[in-house]
């Protein structure tokens, strides 16, 4: 039944392609007016997205306009086979970002993430802190497979590229927004660009954000999840003489909010339904303790979290002669978050923590690029990090940890710990084309890492420390890796390209953030390794009004990184810890195709399929020993899906436009141990705006989940090992339908 609903599902979309087409066909023999070329700079150099020999999607400044995101989130559906959600858990929206079926689940600052978000050059290295705002965004990209070349470790999955408006010296401009929606929305920003004179322009940025929350809390009668957030960039343009450039942003932000909500799913096997004591159980397999996905409860109010950000990005760019250009990148970006945080659930005191954490990186970054009428074109450079963090975890836990006698649910243990982990790496790489003739492209390219990590530990329940794995003697280790890119280009035409492609990435080793014992905290766990060989062409058909882009893969994942918890007893205050280990090797095939075309005058669909096969080859667990091969990969959907019609019409002194846009997500597994209760059916999501545009002024109305899904954005299986369904399993819905008026006035 599942594969015929998947059918279904591609042959409708299939069905929309070729309707696209034959449309494209009519327009075309109507003389209707071309696509808009697009401009990536995927390769660190600007580029029209039909040249670059890999599997890329983008955003405009102009499809921006139309999209009504809060965050990263909203850009999943811009790219197939691409997801995109908050985890929920703790301050300042952590991200869970998987492209093609690899990415990262854990909250905690020890994971790198598997994607690389990179913002005016400068790559975010963490999870939270990773949700972007849609805030003063110019373009977007969505790359997708191994960058590990030009943008290095920890992008094993793909990159999201983001570039933000910068000052300019042309005129004096700026924009002011305002925005009311549901849930008391409001939205507030704007920027000015002050040209000083030829040489010199500074731009002043700032911007609101708040909204009630979409929860009730069934136990204190309160509604919570509220957020506000508020940040400023100043930034500045300087050209001392021709040919050189210097650009300076910092970005300071401030985010107050209602700690997350988790909804308890804990079934008849798991321990705080089945214990007397407890008797905490979830209506049904998909339906949480309260009855409702957007009911909570929590034995107390939320407390308030904060997540406050800086950012400072210094680019100098200087045109050296004809053809070479010299780039300097500075960047420095430092969070500082507090969270208490409920995670069971109940309205019992059964788990809860205290989160303070502190976190920085600084990176630096110096490239050459040759790019000129020849044959040969390149970039070559070398790259500099380094980043630190600091958590003083303290949990209150209200059960037995060996789990055999309940015991009244009270808080009966805190447990203290402390995690400092600090990160150096350095990197050389190069990428450069060679064009052999008028149709081969030659692209070879390679990077050499070598990353240096070490952690230090207070905890009173690891008397080992004393001696190794303190704050001031930690655990250390070392790795390097070479990723080699080759990938061969033909043009058939001025109109149509292919390319094969072979690229390699890594994601980077390390220690456990939250270890339970001593053998977790001391044992590092090594990179993670993804090979991608990759097919892929990029065409334009009748006179650019048909788009056709598309990708066949193979992907070979090793040394896969897992989480995965183990039964300690007593030894550990919640009797599991969580051990991260090199357990799998998995295969991962599919194909992915982007499109667009203009309909008719006006008219125009894009879209995008993105078809996966994701599948263990081996996974063991460390303890028992058992085969787990036969477990579904998390954040892997077999299918994902996107329909964007778009109608621009003339109505008096302006323009009118109307959007809509239809998402499908295939069925996925979120959890480790593919639980039933942490598992998602299919995904319908459906956006809409309305657009009226008068010289500089711009109305929209919009609607976001107009289809009201409320699949699970995130779910985790607490204690889970094999034999032994758990403690419990929390989980957090996708947000509900939300809609809203935003006014712009340009100048």
């Amino acid at each position: 039944m599942r594969n015929r609903i998947i059918e279904s599902r591609i042959a409708a979309v299939v069905a929309v392609a070729l309707g696209t087409l034959l449309a494209a066909d009519l327009a075309y023999a109507a003389g209707e007016a071309t696509l808009e070329e697009v401009v990536v700079t995927a390769r660190k150099r600007s580029e029209n997205l039909e040249e670059v020999a890999t599997a890329v999607s983008a955003l405009s400044t102009k499809d921006l306009a139309r999209r009504f995101d809060t965050d990263l989130r909203g850009f999943a559906n811009a790219a197939p086979n691409v997801q995109i959600d908050d985890l929920q858990q703790g301050p300042g929206s952590p991200a869970a970002i998987a492209i093609r079926g690899v990415g990262t689940t854990d909250v905690e600052k020890s994971f790198d993430p598997a994607t690389g978000v990179v913002v005016d050059g400068i790559f975010i290295g963490v999870n939270s802190g990773a949700m972007v705002k849609a805030i003063d965004i110019e373009s977007m990209e969505l790359l997708r497979g191994p960058q590990g070349t030009l943008f290095g470790r920890n992008s094993i999955a793909g990159v999201i590229n983001i570039t933000r408006s910068q000052p300019s010296t042309e005129a004096l401009s700026g924009d002011v927004r305002v925005g009311f929606g549901n849930y008391s929305d409001v939205e507030l920003d704007g920027y000015v660009n002050v040209p000083v004179n030829d040489s010199f322009a500074f731009k002043l940025g700032a911007a609101k954000r708040s909204r009630d929350g979409y929860y009730y809390d069934a136990t204190t009668s309160k509604t919570v999840g509220q957020q506000d957030y508020w940040s400023m960039s100043p930034s500045f343009l300087w050209k001392p003489m021709d040919g050189l450039q210097v650009t300076y942003r910092f970005d300071k932000s401030w985010q107050k909010q209602d700690t997350d909500i988790q909804l308890n799913l804990a079934q008849p096997n798991q321990v705080f339904c089945a214990y007397p004591a407890y008797q905490q159980c979830a209506k049904s397999v998909t339906s949480p303790q309260s009855g409702n996905r957007y009911v909570a409860l929590g034995e107390l109010a939320p407390e308030p979290a904060h997540f406050d950000t800086d950012m400072h990005n210094l680019h100098v760019g200087w045109e050296l002669t004809k053809g070479y250009k010299l780039d300097y990148l500075f960047g420095y970006f430092k969070t500082k978050e507090d969270a208490y945080q409920d995670w069971d659930g109940t309205p019992l005191p059964l788990y809860s923590t205290l989160r303070p954490a502190n976190y920085y990186q600084h990176s630096h970054e110096l490239r050459l690029t040759y790019a000129e009428s020849g044959p040969l074109s390149y970039t070559v450079g070398l790259y500099g990090w380094n980043s630190g963090y600091r958590i003083n975890l303290s949990s209150f836990i209200g059960f037995y940890a060996a789990f055999g006698v309940p015991v009244p649910p009270t808080y009966q243990v805190t447990a203290l710990q402390t995690v400092q982990q600090k990160t150096d790496s350095y990197a050389g790489f190069f990428e450069g084309d060679y064009k052999l003739n008028d149709a081969w492209t030659l692209n070879l390219g390679g990077r050499y890492t070598k990353d240096k990590k070490t952690s230090g530990l207070i905890d009173a329940s690891m008397p080992q420390l004393a001696t190794k794995g303190n704050l001031d003697n930690p655990f250390e280790d070392s790795w390097t890796q070479f990723t080699p890119k080759v990938s061969l280009k033909y043009r058939f035409n001025p109109e149509m390209m292919a390319y094969g492609l072979y690229s390699q990435g890594f994601r980077a080793g390390g220690y456990d953030g939250r270890p339970g014992g001593y053998f977790a905290a001391s044992t590092p766990y090594n990179p993670e390794k993804v090979d991608n060989y990759e097919l892929g062409w990029k065409a334009e058909f009748l006179d650019r009004r048909l788009r056709l882009n598309g990708a066949i893969f193979l992907m070979k994942y090793k040394d896969k990184q897992e989480e995965e918890s183990i039964l300690c007893g007593a030894a550990c205050p919640t009797g599991q810890e969580t051990l991260v280990v090199n357990a799998a090797s998995a295969t991962i095939k599919g194909v992915e195709l982007d499109f667009a075309a203009n309909v008719y005058a006006g008219f125009t669909v894009s879209g995008n399929v993105g078809i996966l096969q994701a599948k263990y080859d081996k996974l063991v667990d460390p303890v028992s020993g058992t085969d787990l091969s036969y477990l579904h990969l998390r954040r892997a959907p077999p299918v994902t899906a996107t329909v964007t019609p778009t109608y621009e019409w003339a109505v008096g002194p302006g323009t009118a436009s109307v959007q809509v846009d239809y998402h499908y997500i295939g069925p996925e597994e979120l959890t480790f141990f593919n639980s039933p209760q942490g598992s998602n059916a299919h995904q319908n999501i459906v956006n809409a705006s309305i657009n009226y545009s008068v010289n500089r002024t711009r109305i929209s109305a919009y609607g976001l989940n107009l289809s009201k899904c409320d699949a699970w954005t995130q779910a985790y299986d607490v204690g889970a090992a094999v034999g032994f369904a758990g403690l419990w399993t929390y989980a957090t819905p996708r947000a509900p339908l939300t809609y809203g008026l935003r006014i712009t006035q340009g100048f």
